[in-house]
Order: structure tokens, then C-alpha cells, then sequence
């Protein structure tokens, strides 16, 4: 293959393709290695762990070779550290070398518990080390040796660029990943690594564009990188080599082998009886609690060094530790609970107030308020529907006139504090991921302990605590307040399907809202405020761009879940009517005014009004997912329920009339000129173009679909291209769809 060729292929595939076809197309060899060469990455905190490492090697070594230890550091050693680390040459003989790390690529790269920035250091080990280290063993330093290093040194790599012990939550972690079930997941804290390869492929290239891409949604390291460039370039090593995690807990094996891992159960248990090498991984590191049953083995090493003066040993359960084998801490006492929990929250709300310069008069009048909607409304008590619409309404008097999506992303900057009621597997390997790299902030999620520099709200539950407190924090201290839903054609799964990838799974665009949810219609939502505002008018520009977009979308059957539009064909009869289900117990019914019992005279009247018509009822792609209840009623003979394999794209432009109570559906029927009858109160009605059993006096201007599309779809809609991290228009996530349907066709 050319060279112009693979150019091709690395501009248009996914980045792990580039990176095997590298892998192939430059050919590894088995790299050879006449001394144990060790990497460690350490900052100056970590000093004193990576000394007792490297004594539990230098203890139990019984190899022939020399040992060459590098260690990658942030800032030059002091003389002090340099002849502490000098020191332990009296435990076995070795070459030192240091070597500063330039590691501003990795910076404002979220790293999590146990995770420092050091751990990416291991990345630039290639450009790093010396011409004539062909191989080397990376180390992290929260782990000690009980075997000979040169037995696990001189593993090979069969055609490999890594090699280790299987992560012990592989499957958990590939999911979430978007990897394969059958790919390699290393914990890359014990790694071999083969160094010639990752300079013959062009190693930093891959990382870069991968940083470039996926800067935000990293969660677990540089691990997770190797793991989603290299599944299938990954040899793993006898179990015994990295005995992590939780591993010594009982029942682990029957726990977690087989389910969260593809382990051998009978290597797990000897690996787990006699380990070669035990790494004190998350929060069960020596030096921070003895919840580890192998601690005191670390103590032990921690004496050969000269560190061992400068770290004593904790005290054993106290204090609200975890207890052994357990999630939970010890109860706490009354007044450490209180002190604990309510202190906190005192002190961080006295720094917002000063950092808003809010003063006491202004906040006490808003603290009233929300008092007195509860003594207005007997039976109302905070956190009710009508304390949320009081809220909402007052704020919208001080919105500017005008909003825009795009701009209001823009305006935010990178590495922003977000406050969110997002659950995290939602937001990590989720639906909602996308939305930190659009954001360009991996500090998305729900806190108490800081104050946010804005707020998200990625659904409206106002029986849930987390969606009160985001409220309250964006009310009380002028933080800006965001409604964040799925764009209207920005997904490609339903979230529910387990057969999608992870980039199927993640949606590609999002509508923002500073006022409230567009599906709410129990207060004015900004799509509402500027359709209903005279002076809001398209350019003929606007007009023919948003012209445009309907007529591509409605050709390429675009839609909300656009993975499902290949369905067997489906004939309707002629002036077929279709009556469109929702999710059942939705919480959008309800905002939109409608009940279960609006459902049912939903399908009265469509039969009732449409007498010699062919009536149909198509199930909502969730409920089929889910397998869920919906609204449909076999007992009327006069409505035909679809096959549930039946898609919206096969039969919309087939229908004469569509039926819905808030449905999308009814949307993308407008866009095909359908003649549209709505039940409850959508965005898209109240304009003039639906006929509406459930009028909405609020909305006293006439609009065009174009109108409502460019509002809904362009100027309060983002896109993002997962590919590469940037922004786009509605127009490139056509494209970028068409694609993932070409893709999943491919692979079928």
C-alpha cells in the first residue's frame, strides 16, 4: 500500500484503524534488550513511593543483566533526593539516570484519585529515553516486587507494542470505552513496552490527534488511551505480575472473573496466594490507610530506604475509613456529621456571596420569595413545579433579548467548573460524553464542595435533589442556568439499544435553553420567546439554509434515532393516518400538558375524525429497547399497531395526517407538509401550521416551518464532530450520520 494511500485511510478512519494499520504496515519485530531497563514517572510527592519500588526490586533481583533505571520527572532532583536514590544502590548495584519531562501537551488533562499528571509522562517515553533502549518495563510507583524483575522483563512481545496483566475490570472499562469485548485492556500501570515500535509508528502523532479529539473525556489515564489505539496490539502476561485492584477481597474471583474480566479463574487464585507483584492501586495505597491486607509488606520495603524516617504508618480503620471488604465508611458521630457536612457547604457559600459580590438585601429577597410560593400555594412545598416556574419566570426578565447556542458554548472558557445533575455513567462512556468535548471541560459533573462557573441541566426531575441544588446554586448566586436536552436530529441510538457502539451511543448534537426545556410549556422556553417576538425575522440566507437542511434531512430520512431507518418495507394504505406513541409516564407528557387519559382520546379522535381512513399506531424506539408498556390499545380494531421493526422513515412520507400529543414526530411531519393534529403542547405548535386540540395562548405569532426549524435546530443547537473535537453544523452531522450508517452496514 502507497504511502498516499494510507494518508487517505488515516484522514477518514477511526484513529485506533490508523494506528493498527501503522502497526502492519511498518512491521514489529521482537525488540532485544542486554540489560532490565526500568521506567518510572514520578513528581516530587511520589519520590519517597517510587523509592520503595524500586528497593523491592533491587531486593528480590536474582538475574544476570545490569539494570538500568530512568526516571522521568517534572523538575530536577535535589541533591537530597539524588543521594536518598544513590542509596539504594547498597541493595543491589544500578545505573540512575534522570530525565526532565516537557509534559505541557498533558496540561488541564482531567486526572482522577490516584492519578497524577506524571502518569502520562510514560507516553513520551520514545522520545524520551536513549537510541540504544529498544525495550523497556514502565513501573508505576504505588506497587513492590516479590519476584525477579528479569522474569517478567524478558516476557515477549509476539508482534505486540504493549504488554501486561489484563485490567481486573477490563469489560467494564471497554464499555465504557467504546472497545470491543474481545480487545485487550491492560492495567498500564505494570507494562512492557516496546519502544522500537512506538517510534517506527510515529507514536506521538496518534497521541496528539488523540488529545486533539478526546482531551475531555478521559477518565482513567494514559490506560485509557493504550487501550482504545491498541485493543488488538496488546499482549497480556501471566496474572501473577500485577495482582491490583481489589483482587485479594473474598469472593473476588467469583465475582469479578469471567464477568468484569476474561481472567483464567484457576491463574487468578495462584496469582492472588502467591503474587509476584502486588500493586496498591485506588485508595488502598500503605501510606494512606491499611485497608490493603498486603500493607505490611510495603512497610517492610519502605525500611530499606531512607525515606522510611519521613512516612509513618496510619492508623488502622479510624476515622470514617472504609472498613475492610466493604463501600462503606464507619458511622460518623453526630458532630463530626455535622461538621462534616454542614461547614463545608457554609464556608463555600460564603466565598460564592463574596466572589458574585452579592449583597444580603438582594439574597434574603430571593430566599423570601421561594418562602413565600410555598405560603401561597397550600400543600406546595419547595421543590414543586410551581417553586421551579416562579424561579424560571424571574429570571427570564433579566435575559438579554437574544440567545444563541453556539455563541453561549463559545463564550465559556475551556477547563470551565460545570455543575450538572448528569449522572456519570451518562456523562463517562454515556449519551451525554459529547457534551465535555463541545464544552472543552472534562469538569462536568455534580459538586458541592466548589463554587461552579456555570450550570447545566442535562434533565428536569424536580422529585431529584441533585436538579433542586443546581437550581438553587445558579438562582441564589448568579451563576448562568442551562436546559440541555438531545438535539432534534442528534442521535444516532436510542441509549437503551445494547447493540450500539459507544459512538452510536453518545449524542452528536444538543440543544441549550437559557430560559427552560423547550418540551416544558409550563413556562416560556426561549425557542418561544423568539418565535414569538415581531422583530425576529430570517434573512432570505437563513431561509434558503434552513430550506435546505429540511429538504436533505427529509430525503436522507433523517430523524431522532437515526440507526433505525432500515427497516423491511412497509406499505401504508392511502390517506393512511399515523398515531405516534410516546414513552409512558414520560415526564415531557406532563410538560406538555397532557395525561394518559390524552392518549387515549388521542386515538378516539383519530378515528373518530378520519371515518373510512386507515389508522395506524407506531411504538416509540425506547419502549421497543426497553421493552416497556406504551400507549397503544389492542381493543380498538380500527387502529393497526406497526410491526415494532417497523422504522418512521419507511412510512412518514406515506401517511396523510399524523397524530401526536408532543412527539418529534409531528415536527418532522410539518417538514414533509403532513397535516399535523397535536394533543398536547410541543414546541412546534401554537404557530399556525398544526391543528391543536390543546391551544396555547401564550403564542400569538404565525411562523413558518423554516422559522421554527432554524430556531430549534441551528441557533440553539451545537453538533459535535467526535472525531476530531470541533464544533460543526447542522449540515456536517448529516454527513457525519449518512457515515455511521455506511459504517454499521459495513460491519453487518
Amino acid at each position: 500500500m502507497s504511502l498516499q494511500i494510507r494518508r487517505g485511510i488515516e484522514m477518514y478512519s477511526p484513529l485506533h484503524d490508523v494506528s493498527i494499520e501503522r502497526v502492519r504496515a511498518t512491521g514489529i519485530h521482537e525488540p532485544s534488550s542486554d540489560r532490565v531497563n526500568l521506567v518510572f514517572a514520578s513528581d516530587r510527592n511520589y519520590l519517597p513511593y517510587t523509592a520503595v519500588t524500586l528497593a523491592s526490586i533491587l531486593k528480590n533481583y536474582k538475574g544476570s543483566k545490569a539494570i538500568h533505571v530512568y526516571l522521568l520527572v517534572d523538575q530536577k532532583l535535589d541533591d537530597q533526593h539524588v543521594a536518598k536514590f544513590t542509596a539504594l544502590k547498597e541493595i543491589h548495584g544500578f545505573d540512575f539516570h534522570e530525565i526532565d519531562v516537557d509534559a505541557s501537551q498533558f496540561a488541564n488533562i482531567r486526572t482522577s484519585a490516584g492519578i497524577s499528571i506524571a502518569t502520562y509522562y510514560r507516553l513520551l517515553m520514545h522520545k524520551l529515553l536513549p537510541k540504544d533502549v529498544h525495550k523497556v518495563l514502565y513501573l508505576d510507583s504505588d506497587l513492590i516486587i516479590l519476584d525477579s524483575i528479569d522474569s517478567l522483563f524478558d516476557e515477549k512481545f509476539d508482534g505486540a507494542v504493549f504488554a501486561g496483566v489484563e485490567d481486573s475490570i477490563s469489560t467494564t472499562y471497554n464499555k465504557r470505552f467504546g472497545i470491543p469485548a474481545s480487545g485487550r485492556h491492560i492495567n498500564a500501570g505494570v507494562m512492557l513496552v516496546n519502544i522500537d515500535a512506538m517510534r517506527r509508528i510515529r507514536f506521538d502523532g496518534l497521541v496528539e490527534r488523540y488529545l486533539e479529539a478526546n482531551r475531555y473525556r478521559l477518565t482513567l489515564g494514559d490506560q485509557q488511551i493504550i487501550a482504545e489505539l491498541f485493543f488488538d496490539a496488546i499482549r497480556y502476561v501471566p496474572v501473577k505480575w500485577n495482582v491490583h485492584g481489589s483482587m485479594f477481597a473474598p469472593n473476588w474471583i467469583d465475582s469479578f472473573v469471567g464477568s468484569q474480566n476474561a481472567m483464567d479463574a484457576t491463574e487468578a487464585a495462584k496469582a492472588i496466594s502467591s503474587p509476584s507483584l502486588i500493586h496498591y492501586t485506588l485508595a488502598r495505597k500503605p501510606w494512606m490507610s491499611l485497608e490493603h491486607p498486603e500493607s505490611d509488606k510495603w512497610f517492610k520495603y519502605l525500611a530499606l530506604t531512607p525515606y522510611a524516617a519521613e512516612i509513618s504508618k496510619p492508623q488502622p480503620y479510624g476515622g470514617g475509613a472504609k472498613k475492610p471488604g466493604t463501600k462503606n465508611p464507619e458511622p460518623m458521630s453526630p458532630l463530626r456529621h455535622f461538621f462534616a457536612k454542614y461547614i463545608p457547604g457554609t464556608a463555600i457559600s460564603i466565598a460564592r456571596l463574596r466572589r458574585t459580590r452579592l449583597d444580603v438585601n438582594k439574597l434574603n429577597k430571593r430566599v423570601t420569595a421561594i418562602e413565600n410560593v410555598g405560603r401561597a400555594s397550600p400543600g406546595t412545598a419547595p421543590g414543586s413545579a410551581v417553586e421551579l416556574k416562579s424561579i424560571l419566570v424571574e429570571r427570564a426578565r433579566n435575559l438579554p433579548n437574544t440567545f444563541s447556542a453556539g455563541e453561549t458554548i463559545g463564550s465559556l472558557a475551556p477547563n470551565s467548573q460545570i455543575l450538572s445533575n448528569v449522572n456519570k455513567s451518562d456523562m463517562d462512556g454515556g449519551y451525554a460524553e459529547n457534551i465535555k468535548t463541545a464544552m472543552k471541560t472534562a469538569k462536568f459533573s455534580f459538586f458541592k464542595d466548589r463554587a461552579p462557573d456555570a450550570v447545566f441541566l442535562l434533565s428536569q426531575r424536580i422529585n431529584q435533589t441533585m436538579f433542586w441544588d443546581c437550581i438553587r446554586s445558579a438562582y441564589l448566586y448568579d451563576r448562568p442556568l442551562y436546559f440541555v436536552e438531545v438535539a432534534l436530529f442528534g442521535a444516532f441510538s436510542s441509549y437503551f439499544d445494547a447493540d450500539a457502539t459507544l459512538n452510536e451511543r453518545r449524542a452528536l448534537g444538543f440543544m441549550i435553553d437559557d430560559m427552560g426545556y423547550y418540551f416544558d410549556a409550563r413556562q416560556p422556553s426561549r425557542i418561544e420567546r423568539t418565535l414569538n417576538d415581531p422583530s425576529f425575522v430570517l434573512t432570505e440566507a437563513e431561509t434558503s439554509r434552513a430550506r435546505a437542511a429540511i429538504s436533505r434531512i427529509c430525503a436522507e430520512r433523517i430523524t431522532k434515532y437515526n440507526r433505525y431507518i432500515d427497516s423491511a418495507p412497509y406499505h401504508l394504505e392511502r390517506d393512511a393516518v399515523l398515531i405516534i406513541d410516546q414513552k409512558k409516564g414520560d415526564a415531557s407528557i406532563e410538560f406538555s400538558g397532557a395525561t394518559d387519559q390524552t392518549f387515549a382520546d388521542m386515538l378516539d379522535a383519530a378515528i373518530r375524525d378520519n371515518p373510512g381512513k386507515p389508522v395506524y399506531f407506531k411504538r416509540h424506539p425506547d419502549s421497543i429497547y426497553r421493552n416497556m408498556n406504551s400507549y397503544r390499545d389492542r381493543t380498538r380494531s380500527a387502529v393497526t399497531v406497526l410491526p415494532d421493526d417497523v422504522s418512521i422513515g419507511a412510512i412518514i412520507d406515506q401517511c396523510e395526517a399524523v397524530y401526536t400529543v408532543s412527539s418529534q414526530v409531528g415536527f418532522e411531519a410539518l417538514m414533509r407538509n403532513k397535516r399535523v393534529v397535536t394533543f398536547g403542547i410541543p414546541f412546534f405548535s401554537g404557530w399556525g401550521l398544526t391543528d391543536d386540540r390543546m391551544p396555547i395562548s401564550r403564542r400569538t405569532m404565525r411562523r413558518s416551518i423554516e422559522e421554527i426549524f432554524y430556531v430549534s435546530c441551528i441557533k440553539q443547537s451545537i453538533y459535535v464532530d467526535a472525531s476530531s473535537g470541533a464544533l460543526v453544523e447542522i449540515e456536517k452531522i448529516i454527513d457525519i450520520i449518512l457515515q455511521m450508517r455506511a459504517d454499521r452496514a459495513a460491519r453487518s
